[in-house]
């Protein structure tokens, strides 16, 4: 080694002094093979017994600098020669996580013990470690790249000589040491949030500082600030971002140009569901003397009031998406912008971006156009009222008086739905839940959200204007901002194809070995309406990839099209809007220039904040299930197998859209083997199968509100009795009807 004069030191015999660390690194590096015993290691580099603390405390050093890495078992090694993966770390309430990496196939196994500290959702270096008993790839955490979370939610206790918060979120196996904010007015028991002050670390207590408290978690009134504060959603908008929506609300002229056409004599109309509040699209219809129709498909402009950069423009790709609860709705935008001067309301003058398209009456697409327009909707349509003039009855609804218009339009969805499904789309019309909540937030009813003629209407001439919209993008741009929906992967074709195969349904192989929509679509219609129909339409839907964001035009294998994108609901999403301005740029733009984000960074963004918005509805809605089957323990219901694991069984409620478990250790009349290719599971002695689509009759056990999830048992009665039906409370004047999830609108 070399002193500070830039001279090689040497002891008194004249050698050359090698520190401990660089004797280890040397070691590693030239002599080891493979990950070394660290016990093992210092006997290599020792010189003279003396020396044994300063090599393991030179060792100590390197580890905390990461110049070496200590792997589980005590081995050590260089991290140049092992096989780091950089990946999310999804925890398990037991202790043990996964890493997962994009474009890896397996996902990494964590052991309990191996994780360093990682929290759900950290973005973590991990390195392989060879594989379990079970045959996965195992390794552990080397290295925390960046926290998911600066807060966490959970139970205040007292204990003596200060507070602990137990994590409201299993997936969060610390306690934390409260040691700052206000704690004097907090209560044993309270739902609280603190802010972290030290992580989780190997030998070390995580601490936090009390942030505020949301009470008591009795009180349902709570439900959506605990799933808000879970979640991390931002509620307030900044003061900027505030002050900007109001200037533009008052800056933005409405009225019609050369670049603008004026449709305000159109007799356009907007239709939503009963609550509604906001109106992002509308729909006009004219037919024309030779016999065809010229359909407008008409947007809120957006874009006209959020500038490219501005503190609207990046408070909303932040967002990426509203967000809806049973009793209210995160909004993307201001609600002077969501609820004001970009909502399509009734006689008033808006802003509009139009798809209009020409159309035979036998529903094929003539020709279309799209450009700004202003418009003036002339009726604020519901689906419930509109759903009865589809149905050809009489009513004297406000929607009577454009009843030629409604059924025109719904004449001519029937024949692009039809065109659709002969395409190979997939229909999956799963029943969506409906919260009916009390003024205290308290859950009355659960019932199945109605599906009118109406909501398809809507929906096929929203699907339209996207794919027409998304065409023109191809056709303009070699990248844009696309809804993909990518084709299932072999090995998942392959799992269903086996399933299938046992219950006597072929799935169409193909020489090239891809799988098509059509070949799914027959499937789903050969087994409508039969008793195989909901096992095999889950089956079916959980072999899917997740549609997301992406700059290439993949399709969308859902829906059998080459071409699609997100166009139809600006007011809620920020890809619709990065496709509005797409459609301003002139010719010969580069398409990067339509956005103040790099459209793939956009495309990142918007995938995951839309991810991160259907966990807190689902959560949001499953704490008020949670809450609604708290109130039936001990009664019985019919339910229909929806799901097998090795752990026991899924059964979804028949009067109630509810779901829960029947663990296999309620299964006490034999013993149960899980089919893992045939997803059932089979009685060891009686022969006795469960499987997804089996009708049974269930007790509610118990309800457990961490890991939001409901036990079951089989009702061992004589199965003959007619069920209780859950007591309903009744459902007063003061009631609210909340649907879980946002607009059926498929655009």
């Amino acid at each position: 080694m070399k002193n500070a004069g830039g001279t090689v030191a040497k002891d008194k015999a004249g050698e050359q002094v090698v520190s401990p660390e660089e004797r280890i690194l040397v070691y590693l590096k030239e002599e080891a093979q493979k990950p070394v015993r660290s016990d093992k290691l210092v006997e290599a580099v020792l010189k003279k017994k003396k020396e044994r603390n300063e090599i393991m405390h030179a060792l100590d050093r390197l580890v905390s600098e990461k110049k070496v890495i200590l792997l589980k078992g005590g081995y050590a090694g260089l991290p140049d020669k092992l096989h780091f993966r950089e990946g999310i770390f999804l925890s398990h309430p037991d202790g043990y996580g996964f890493v997962a990496t994009e474009g890896m196939r397996e996902d990494l196994y964590v052991p309990p013990g191996s994780t360093g500290g990682a929290m759900h959702q950290d973005k973590v270096l991990s390195v392989s470690i060879g594989t379990d008993h079970r045959g996965r790839t195992e390794g552990q955490i080397v290295d925390i790249i960046s926290r998911a979370r600066t807060s966490v939610v959970g139970i205040l206790h007292k204990l003596e000589g200060g507070y602990f918060l137990s994590p409201r979120d299993p997936r969060i196996p610390h306690e934390f040491l409260v040691v700052g904010g206000e704690t004097g007015k907090m209560k044993e028991g309270d739902l609280t949030v603190i802010d972290i002050l030290r992580y989780p670390e190997p030998g070390h207590i995580p601490e936090g500082k009390i942030a505020r408290s949301l009470g008591d978690p009795a009180d349902p009134s709570i439900d959506t600030d605990l799933v808000i504060a879970t979640h991390r959603l931002p509620v307030s908008f900044p003061d900027p971002v505030e002050e900007e929506a109001h200037e533009m609300a008052r800056k933005v002229e409405i009225v019609a140009s050369d670049r603008r056409t004026d449709l305000r004599h159109l007799e356009i109309m907007t239709i939503d569901g009963d609550r509604a509040r906001d109106f992002d699209d509308a729909l006009s219809v004219e037919e024309s003397p030779d016999g065809t129709f010229q359909v407008g498909i008409h947007i809120a402009d957006v874009s006209a009031y959020v500038l490219p950069g501005s503190a609207l423009d990046k408070e909303a790709f932040r967002r990426g998406t509203s967000v809806y609860f049973p009793d209210r709705v995160i909004p993307m935008f201001p609600e002077v912008l969501s609820n004001g001067v970009l909502s399509l309301n009734p006689e008033e003058d808006r802003l509009a971006r139009t798809v209009m398209v020409r159309m035979s009456a036998s529903g094929q697409v003539l020709d279309s156009a799209i450009f700004r327009s202003v418009i003036r909707s002339r009726l604020r349509a519901t689906y419930s009222r509109v759903h009865p003039i589809l149905e050809g009855e009489r009513t004297d609804s406000p929607e009577a008086k454009f009843s030629s218009h409604f059924r025109a339009l719904w004449d001519l969805a029937k024949k692009l739905r039809e065109e659709r499904f002969r395409n190979g789309s997939l229909d999956f019309d799963l029943p969506e839940p409906e919260i009916v909540l009390d003024l205290r937030g308290e859950p009355v009813d659960i019932i199945r959200s109605p599906r009118y003629l109406s909501h398809q209407l809507v929906e096929e001439f929203m699907l339209l204007a996207n794919r027409i919209v998304a065409t023109e993008l191809t056709r303009r741009y070699s990248l844009a901002m696309y809804r993909v929906h990518e084709t299932p992967s072999p090995e998942k074709t392959e799992a269903l194809g086996i399933f299938l195969g046992a219950l006597g349904i072929a799935l169409h192989k193909r020489k090239d070995g891809k799988m098509k929509a059509s070949d799914l679509s027959a499937v789903l219609e050969s087994t409508r309406g039969t008793p195989l129909e909901k096992m095999v339409h889950f089956s079916v839907l959980r072999s899917l990839k997740q549609a997301r964001y992406d700059v290439h035009p993949l399709g969308h294998f859902g829906l059998a099209m080459d071409d699609y994108t997100h166009f139809t609901s600006p007011i809620r999403r920020y890809p619709d809007m990065i496709v509005h301005r797409l459609l301003d740029l002139p010719d010969g733009c580069s398409p990067e220039e339509g956005s103040f984000y790099p459209l793939e960074q956009v495309a990142l963004q918007a995938s995951e904040r839309e991810r991160a918005s259907v966990d807190a509805e689902r959560m949001a809605v499953d704490l008020k299930k949670i809450r609604f089957m708290g109130q039936h323990i001990g009664k019985k219901f019919f339910g229909t197998v929806s799901g097998v694991t090795g752990f026991g069984f899924f059964v979804e409620l028949s009067d109630v859209l509810v779901e829960g478990l029947v663990p296999l250790s309620a299964l006490n009349d034999d013993y149960y083997v899980y089919d893992e290719k045939h997803h059932l599971l089979r009685g060891e002695t009686s022969r006795k199968i469960y499987r997804i689509g089996d009708r049974v009759e269930i007790l509610v056990v118990r309800v457990d509100t961490e890991r939001l999830r409901i036990e079951f048992a089989l009702d061992q009665g004589n199965g003959s009795e007619s069920l209780e039906k859950p007591q309903r409370k009744r459902r007063g004047k003061n009631s609210r009807r909340r649907r879980s999830g946002k607009s059926r609108k498929k655009g």
